[in-house]
């Protein structure tokens, strides 16, 4: 695996250059998820880089936009930079013969990441219409790794025999692989530890509101799914553009699976749209209040379970699309339509809210199990042990 190429003093100039600024890159991509993952564990969560409606890093951390094959965007930002400081280092001072063009490869991946940032810029101005501070500036980190990588390129009409010398290289020679494959691993290795660690901050918070064993809330003209009796009574409050909203309400589908007529689930809106929440401080989900009131509007007209399923599926709340939901499910669009535009699902929403505001809840998914409130997304087994023990008679511990 070892080769004789040596490196000029201008590229060694360029390459620790990237070096260096893949630093910067890798604080901020940690800081986005530290905010992605807090900006769903805490309601009360205000970081620095919120500073109003149109300038606000937990709008973005908490759009639909925010994650890719289930991880937070960032995450992948974390990988990228963990693979330039551990492969830079192997380029300029060692003589590994796959790294020899290293600078080629930190180009294509430079390329490609100015190219996500242009797009991420384009969904968080005209989508989000919000402004992320430490996403701008990691947009600027990646135009500054495209420029430094084209600086550290040799010439033009060389890259493509060296992309062929490098392929034949990985073809004939299985250390190549091997080395490969474990400087893969050890950066998968780092960003798992990282997100471990984030998902058991965000598991964390299972505790009563300060001051209260229990709470009371009037459930009379919600949407309700299980039979009156049931000995455990999920209340929860929800936003249908929230990710962590979505991923608890397959948790409850679930639940309802597994426990059949122990349980009855009671829906409540709480859109983190300051379109109809007076509560917010941030814009967060634009759409989130049209969203509510359409789900009001087939609850009054009995198909609230196909409807909100059809919704969280979709992910699509313009007028055209919420009336073609009404229409596969089976209600009459103009009746929907009349019902949207009332006041009848607005009055229900602020209703909604109101009891949200009587418990000082800031943030979604909230549960209120038999009166104990449990914040923040449960997983399936989490969930499962809190309602056994309900079902047991116990009662929940404040952390």
């Amino acid at each position: 695996m070892s080769g004789s190429g040596m490196i000029s003093a201008e590229k060694k100039k360029w390459l620790f250059c990237i070096w260096l600024l893949a630093f910067l890159g890798l604080g901020l991509s940690i800081e986005l998820t530290r905010v992605y993952y807090l900006g769903y564990r805490d309601p009360e969560f205000d970081p620095v880089c919120a500073i109003s409606d149109k300038v606000n890093c937990v709008s973005v951390a908490l759009s639909p936009y925010s994650k890719i094959f289930g991880l937070p965007n960032s995450i992948y930002g974390v990988l990228t930079y963990l693979l330039i400081l551990v492969l830079v280092p192997l380029r300029l001072k060692t003589r590994i013969k796959i790294l020899e063009h290293l600078e080629n490869y930190l180009f294509l991946l430079a390329l490609f990441s100015v190219g996500l940032s242009v797009y991420l810029a384009y969904v968080s101005h005209f989508k989000i219409k919000s402004f992320c501070i430490w996403c701008t500036v990691l947009y600027g980190v990646n135009i500054g790794f495209l420029v430094l990588s084209w600086l550290s390129l040799d010439r033009i009409k060389e890259l493509g025999s060296q992309f062929k010398a490098d392929f034949n290289l990985v073809k004939s020679d299985a250390r190549v692989w091997g080395g490969l494959l474990g400087i893969l691993v050890l950066a998968m290795v780092l960003v798992v530890i990282l997100i471990t660690r984030m998902e058991a901050r965000r598991y964390r918070v299972v505790s009563s509101i300060p001051g209260q064993s229990q709470v009371e809330i009037e459930i009379a003209g919600d949407p309700i799914l299980g039979p009156k009796d049931a000995p455990v009574t999920i209340v929860e409050f929800s936003d249908f553009q929230c990710p962590f909203c979505l991923e608890m309400h397959y948790v409850l589908k679930k639940m309802r699976t597994k426990f059949g007529p122990r349980i009855r689930i009671v829906y409540k809106n709480f859109p983190l749209d300051t379109e109809c929440n007076p509560m917010l401080k941030f814009q967060m989900h634009p759409q989130s209040c049209i969203a509510s009131y359409a789900g009001e509007c087939a609850f009054k007209n009995g198909c609230f379970e196909n409807f909100y399923e059809k919704m969280i599926q979709t992910q699509s709340f313009d007028l055209g699309s919420l009336l073609q939901i009404a229409i596969d499910c089976g209600m009459d669009p103009n009746k929907f339509q009349a019902c949207l535009m009332s006041d009848l699902p607005r009055k229900a929403v602020l209703r909604d809210i109101e009891d949200a505001k009587k418990i000082g809840l800031k943030g979604t998914p909230t549960l209120i199990i038999n009166g104990y409130v449990i914040t923040g997304y449960r997983n399936e087994r989490e969930m499962e042990k809190i309602i056994k023990a309900f079902l047991e008679g116990k009662k929940p511990k404040a952390n």
